[in-house]
């Protein structure tokens, strides 16, 4: 299955207990099932021992304009030399595959590779440095409204059943994906990736809580997992829709994510 992520960003470095960097899984008994059913063998290409991790934080912007806070982890060599060849708040531009954290609703970037450009922040190209594209199975019914969610299984590696939960914002893609896509269909996703400050009241506290997800602007409806799909591309539905910019001159708005209504900060 397709995995693959290029990000350009400001580094900012922030490290955390090697403890708390474990496998992360958000694995579910549907996600199994589902995805057992497919004709295709998963193997597992397992993780590299234990080697030290570090973990830190990119802001980057979407393609809407909106900038986001993303964040990343990278384990032995590599992560040696983030931490001993990245300054605080320089742009570097990091490739590798996404998963979920193991407690908490946000999506981490594993970095395999990464690069240091010679850039400001606001010269990064905000409609191509935040690139999601995922080949995976749709694993629940859409649910079409304002913003249609779904959620797809994409094995990698040693952890093959992670789930990424995805959101259609575009109005004007929504009937595409409702219309052509069901639950079991297997596609190649483009989109890029959102964290969303979301506060909620529990009585008189309010909490906070950052969740990430998958943004769609676009996808491939295949007819298996096998790569051998890709040819002839003119066999494949292919839908696309260009994101909409943000006005920021207009007032945040209020979201609902599980049943209750939070505060949406811009994007970020």
């Amino acid at each position: 299955m397709l995995n693959k992520i290029k990000i350009i960003g400001m580094f900012l470095k922030k490290e955390q207990p090697e403890s708390k960097i474990e496998d992360v899984n958000l694995a579910s008994q549907e996600a199994r099932n589902e995805m057992n059913k497919s004709p295709s063998k998963l193997e597992s290409e397992g993780e590299s021992g234990w080697e030290p991790w570090f973990r830190f934080s990119l802001m980057v912007w979407a393609p809407s304009g909106s900038k986001t806070t993303l964040r990343c982890v990278a384990q032995g060599e590599i992560a040696e030399k983030i931490k001993n060849e990245v300054n605080q708040e320089e742009v570097i531009e990091v490739r590798g595959y996404l998963r979920n954290e193991k407690e908490g609703k946000q999506i981490i970037i594993k970095v395999v590779e990464f690069s240091k450009l010679n850039l400001d922040f606001e010269e990064v190209d905000k409609d191509n440095s935040n690139q999601v594209r995922l080949i995976g199975k749709i694993i629940n019914n859409l649910q079409a409204a304002e913003i249609l969610s779904f959620k797809l299984a994409v094995p990698r590696e040693g952890i093959k059943f992670p789930l990424f939960f995805c959101r259609v914002n575009e109005k004007e893609l929504i009937p595409e994906f409702s219309e052509k896509l069901k639950k079991a269909d297997i596609i190649l996703l483009e989109g890029f990736l959102q964290t969303q400050k979301i506060v909620k009241e529990e009585g008189s506290e309010k909490k906070i809580e950052w969740v990430s997800s998958v943004i769609c602007y676009g996808f491939t409806l295949l007819d298996s997992d096998s790569v051998s799909f890709f040819y002839p591309l003119d066999k494949l539905t292919r839908v696309v829709k260009e994101v909409s910019k943000i006005d920021f001159s207009k007032p945040k708005v209020k979201v609902q994510v599980n049943g209750q209504i939070g505060k949406e900060n811009g994007g970020n």
